[in-house]
């Protein structure tokens, strides 16, 4: 037997483009615009609070100017946030999950079955309120999750931590 190399030309590599990727839960978008505007009152209520401290900030070029920023400011949050989510999806193939998010700087994360350690289910009290699950994905050597795909119906995220369970058991399997 012959030890063989064999050159790969990269224009016959499949291309990312060539994935078809699921989108998460319509409810997602309301829970990221809920989240975005949540913020934007914050810092509202933030500067209202330091304003009753510091009273050159209610006058007329302090407040004309945090305005105008804060209307910029929440306006470009809430497009982003209704934005981001056209960008975001997830995929499954046969050996690994796919994960893209990002609307400037994009990403796709991609964790293979055999590296999976194990997956946990999560909802905060807000998604909870839509019936919305995040499902996490943890491979060996770290503490944190290596994959989180927010915005799952709660029993899509129950199927998709079966599957991939599965798909573990199975290649330890073989």
């Amino acid at each position: 037997m012959s030890f063989s190399n064999h050159q790969i030309q990269s224009a016959s590599l499949p291309t990312i483009s060539d994935i078809t990727f699921e989108k998460l839960d319509p409810s997602y978008r309301k829970i990221s615009v809920i989240t975005s505007c949540i913020f934007c009152l914050v810092i509202l209520i933030v500067y209202l609070f330091v304003g009753y401290f510091i009273d050159i900030l209610y006058h007329w070029p302090w407040i004309l100017v945090f305005a105008l920023g804060w209307s910029v400011l929440t306006s470009l949050i809430i497009i982003l946030a209704i934005k981001g989510y056209t960008y975001e999806g997830f995929a499954i193939r046969e050996k690994d999950i796919l994960y893209q998010s990002g609307i400037f700087f994009k990403s796709v994360v991609i964790i293979p079955f055999n590296r999976v350690q194990h997956c946990e289910i999560e909802q905060g009290p807000v998604d909870r309120m839509f019936g919305l699950s995040s499902l996490s994905i943890f491979t060996a050597g770290g503490s944190s999750s290596d994959l989180n795909i927010p915005g799952l119906a709660h029993d899509k995220a129950n199927q998709l931590k079966q599957f991939i369970t599965n798909q573990v058991a199975r290649d330890e399997e073989e």
